[in-house]
């Protein structure tokens, strides 16, 4: 007897919107003060989310402004 997949109400819904629509990215200005917020905050996820978005918009070259 195999385990039963147990689907959340939204999982389609949101899979369906994510392959739909794509974000479009902050500018690398945006991105920037936002990490220095976050660091200035202390908050530590936050920053490391910002660092992210940094390495993707340098990485994909669209820069937003």
């Amino acid at each position: 007897m195999g385990a039963a997949v147990v689907r959340r109400p939204t999982e389609q819904l949101a899979l369906g919107r994510v392959t739909v629509t794509a974000r479009a990215l902050p500018s690398i200005r945006e991105a920037f003060e936002g990490l220095v917020a976050a660091e200035r905050a202390g908050d530590l996820y936050g920053a490391m989310l910002c660092r992210c978005l940094v390495q993707r918009i340098a990485r994909d070259g669209k820069v937003g402004e």
